[in-house]
């Protein structure tokens, strides 16, 4: 039996960088990571902006979170940003319908008519 922490359990905590608030992701986003982000982040002080940058795995309860925030985020009329993302995760977060929310320096990325998500103009 272990006596400290996880060393990759995932932690999600809100955060301050020069352009603002925003969530930041670390480690494993597993369902326990999402059940201890939902006790200590009240959804009032969910930003639209979260930094995936030192995030090793996600799974479905991670993904389903990041489009709980996407959501949340739509009804305030805004748009949520993730930032940094592991190049490693941008499959399953295509896959989850996500690929829209990817940014690039905190700029939406072109070629969003890829996006299973998104049609096609025309």
């Amino acid at each position: 039996m272990s006596s400290g922490p996880d060393p990759v359990a995932g932690e999600v905590v809100h955060a301050e960088d020069e352009a603002g608030p925003l969530l930041r992701f670390t480690g494993r986003i597993d369902r326990e990571a999402v059940r201890r982000f939902r006790v200590l982040v009240t959804p009032a002080d969910w930003p639209d902006r979260a930094d995936l940058s030192g995030v090793t795995a996600v799974d479905a309860a991670g993904l389903q979170l990041l489009v709980h925030l996407s959501r949340k985020t739509q009804r305030r009329g805004a748009r949520l940003r993730l930032l940094a993302v592991p190049a490693e995760l941008e499959p399953a977060l295509a896959r989850a319908g996500l690929s829209r929310l990817l940014t690039q320096d905190g700029v939406p990325r072109s070629g969003a008519a890829a996006d299973p998500d998104r049609t096609a103009p025309g």
